[in-house]
This record gives C-alpha cells, structure tokens and sequence, in this order.
C-alpha cells in the first residue's frame, strides 16, 4: 500500500507538468490547411510577391521550421510574413527576415513574443518560395 502511495505522488506531479505544457510551436500550426507567405521588397514595406499553398507537406515544413532555437530581438526590419489557417480562420501570423545578415521568426505563443533562429535549410526553402521555384 505504502509503494503504491509512493509512486501516485510521484505521478501526480509528472501529470500535472504534462498536461500544462503545450504542443509545440511546429506542432500546431502543422495541422493548418492553407498558408499565404508574402515577401516584401528589402528595405521597404512594399509586397514583392506572394505565395500560397494549401499542400501539407510544405505547411509541416515550414511549420517546422518555427521551433528553432529561441534567439534575442534582432536589430533589422522584417522581410515578409507568413499567416497559417485552418478551416479559413487565421491560426498564427509569423514575421520573418532569411538575409544572410539578419535570420528570424517573430510570433506570439501563449500571450509571448518569440524569436527563433532561421536554419540555413529554412532560409533556402523560403529564399526558393521567393524565386518562385517551389521544392517542397
């Protein structure tokens, strides 16, 4: 009986931590269906192109691509946006920046704002979105 009260308040607290975490950043924009990028010409606020997809494996790649490591608030403008949706309801909307210069992702996860680190595989993936030549 004792063993048993033993490994219940051992559980308990494992649980109580589980259940409070949340899925990952990649994990739920991944269950997203549509995804709309826009690309802004550098230095200004003026879109130069836009992208859209509703194939799942590119939105699970780049969804995945937001749970790199956090980083602090870069010192450069922003480069373009990418709004998730599901069901035709925004999900999350995310700025970014790919330069060699200047990589991030900026959004909000549970009422923080997170920056993380563009991976040279995700500036590639979207500098190839921006070229219009799509390999996903």
């Amino acid at each position: 009986m004792v063993y048993m009260l033993r490994q219940l308040l051992f559980l308990l607290p494992v649980l109580f931590l589980l259940s409070c975490s949340s899925p990952g950043t990649g994990k739920q924009l991944s269950g997203s269906d549509s995804l709309v990028i826009t690309f802004n010409i550098p230095g200004t606020d003026s879109v130069s192109s836009t992208v859209s997809t509703t194939e799942t494996k590119a939105i699970r790649k780049i969804a995945g691509f937001l749970s790199g490591k956090q980083r602090n608030k870069p010192q450069c403008g922003f480069g373009g946006n990418m709004i998730f949706y599901k069901a035709g309801r925004q999900v999350q909307p995310v700025v970014f920046r790919y330069d060699n210069d200047c990589r991030f992702f900026l959004y909000e996860m549970e009422g923080k704002v997170l920056y993380t680190e563009v991976s040279e595989e995700a500036a590639a993936f979207l500098k190839s979105l921006a070229e219009e030549r799509n390999w996903y």
